[in-house]
């Protein structure tokens, strides 16, 4: 080889190099805002994942009562099975229901708490770990039944977080929170996409 070919394999090389790494890119989780308005002991805000599945309220916020069921905890059964419903009673507000992470699709957790009649959903983190986006299954004919037509939001909470949302509420207290997703980025047709 030529001094000339040694030099445009370096030249070529160097330009592979450098496209590579600015050619890199990451996987950004949207994120919105939990605060606890009670009880005060656990008050704070806290970070949640949006699913980029359902509705969320952007350049809003959303207010409700914290329900961890006493079946069905991982909401991946009909919850009707079990004879239990989200419904808020009128005068009080609206029932976020949280349900632990696994055996089924993110997205079918959800579409099953809003046929309850949950108005949104926290899906409880079983691994220490960075938030994660709750992404929708590869759609097949059952997936996609359900996913178009999931109109409430829903976030992802870390471990640590529900591991205190379960406390209080299994002493019996009532947790009221407000999902804030005035500083998500808002999408055209409010849905979350990515």
């Amino acid at each position: 080889m030529g001094k000339s070919s040694w030099r445009l394999l370096f030249l070529g090389f160097m330009f592979l190099s450098l496209n590579v790494r600015n050619s890199v890119s990451r996987f950004v989780v949207e994120k919105n805002s939990l605060m606890v308005t009670s009880p005060e002991k656990i008050k704070g805000s806290h970070d949640s994942a949006i699913g980029n599945f359902g509705i969320p309220q952007y350049g809003g916020s959303m207010a409700g009562s914290v329900v961890y069921p006493k079946e069905n905890r991982k909401g991946c059964k009909g919850f009707d099975e079990f004879g239990i419903s989200f419904h808020s009673k009128p005068g009080a507000l609206p029932t976020f229901v949280l349900v632990d992470r696994g055996d089924c699709f993110f997205a079918f957790k959800v579409w099953n708490a809003q046929k309850a009649g949950a108005s949104a959903v926290l899906v409880a983190d079983n691994i220490e770990e960075a938030l994660i986006t709750m992404d929708t299954p590869e759609e097949d004919s059952s997936s996609a039944k359900y996913i178009e037509n999931i109109t409430i939001p829903s976030a992802l909470i870390d471990k640590g977080f529900d591991e205190t949302l379960k406390k209080e509420l299994s002493g019996g207290e009532m947790v009221n929170v407000n999902l804030d997703w005035r500083e998500a980025v808002p999408h055209p047709d409010d849905r979350v996409e990515y």
